[in-house]
């Protein structure tokens, strides 16, 4: 079967091209053909790693650390060489035969992009739509009231599950219907299903910062604790100024520096889903829904740093040996459920 994918597969983060490139591997895994549609041109894609502001500190931060957003810019892009694509205006002549939305925040209809149509199926033309796994991030029932279009096309879709509790709660006010919890595609894959590429980034022993914004008790803790532990701080992707090394690779590269770090601090989702696949001594910062929502299905709320955390509760944390076992049996039975959904809908399309 040929399927078309919609989902920020080219956004400036590792986590989005990571869900992407697990969707498209599973599904191939299937026996299936995948393409991703692509929904933006490549002008807009760059605002995303090249934002403009009228904010003067905001402009003059984007000037300093320009070099390091073309470096991301640049390994980003070629890491889309794996991906094969159809733009949105050619998918009348596509010949596929469904198109999976998802996962990602895809229906974070409080998020610009997203209030695009064609997360939501529309101009799909008669192509038969899937949702696996998509969420509305920490959006309610009423910021979807000013998008009547919106909610009409969700009530077209047959969603195979959302990814978080909030997503459902969501589904069911919108479009009366009780949804499935499913995984993350990441998790569809094993770790070895990944490639991982660029080992021996860095030579010394490190610990690997992966956070858009950080609480700067958090910051403090970690300067001091790397002293104490004579490593490094290295942040991934996006700019930490007080780190010692600051990194641009390929997310399949993002993989095994998180493999390779002693410690990993992250307040992101997918930063936390291949820091906890990996089995790592960690802490996570979780203040989004959907990332609480990981920590409590998979059993690892002791990997969760809070704010009125002292240093010597941080420093135990982070040491700590983890319940990856536990971790491990959580995962399994939602993975195996997970998979069963996603290949009856797929079974479904291609009996029909």
């Amino acid at each position: 079967m040929n399927i078309g994918i919609v989902t920020p597969y080219d956004s400036a983060n590792y986590g989005a091209y990571l869900q992407a490139y697990a969707t498209k591997k599973y599904l191939e895994m299937q026996g299936h053909q995948v393409k991703f549609i692509k929904w933006r041109t490549e002008e807009d894609r760059k605002k995303v790693f090249f934002k403009k502001s009228s904010n003067l500190m905001v402009r003059i931060k984007s000037l300093l650390r320009k070099k390091h957003n073309m470096e991301n810019y640049n390994k980003m892009t070629s890491a889309l060489s794996r991906f094969e694509m159809v733009d949105i205006q050619d998918i009348d002549k596509s010949n596929l035969d469904l198109v999976v939305l998802g996962s990602d925040e895809i229906w974070n209809i409080n998020v610009k992009n997203f209030q695009n149509k064609v997360f939501y199926g529309g101009n799909c033309g008669n192509i038969p739509i899937l949702a696996y796994a998509p969420s509305a991030g920490n959006a309610k029932p009423q910021d979807f009231s000013n998008f009547p279009e919106i909610c009409d096309l969700m009530n077209k879709v047959n969603i195979i599950g959302v990814r978080d509790e909030n997503t459902a709660s969501i589904v069911h006010e919108l479009c009366n219907y009780e949804p499935e919890i499913v995984c993350d595609p990441t998790f569809l894959l094993s770790i070895d299903d990944y490639e991982m590429q660029g080992k021996n980034m860095i030579k010394e022993p490190y610990i690997l910062v992966y956070t858009y914004h950080i609480d700067p008790k958090f910051q403090e803790y970690l300067v001091k604790f790397a002293k104490e532990k004579h490593v490094k701080l290295v942040a991934a992707c996006m700019y930490q100024s007080w780190c010692d090394e600051n990194v641009c690779c390929e997310p399949l590269e993002f993989l095994t520096l998180i493999k390779e770090a002693e410690y990993v601090f992250t307040s992101t989702f997918h930063g936390s889903i291949f820091t906890l696949f990996q089995h790592k001594k960690c802490v996570i910062d979780a203040k989004s829904k959907k990332l609480i929502d990981l920590v409590n299905w998979t059993g690892m709320e002791s990997a969760v740093v809070k704010n009125d955390d002292s240093y010597e509760e941080f420093c135990k944390k982070i040491q700590n040996s983890h319940d990856y076992n536990t971790f491990e049996m959580n995962l399994n039975n939602k993975r195996t459920k997970s998979r069963n959904l996603y290949k009856q809908s797929l079974d479904k399309v291609i009996g029909e």
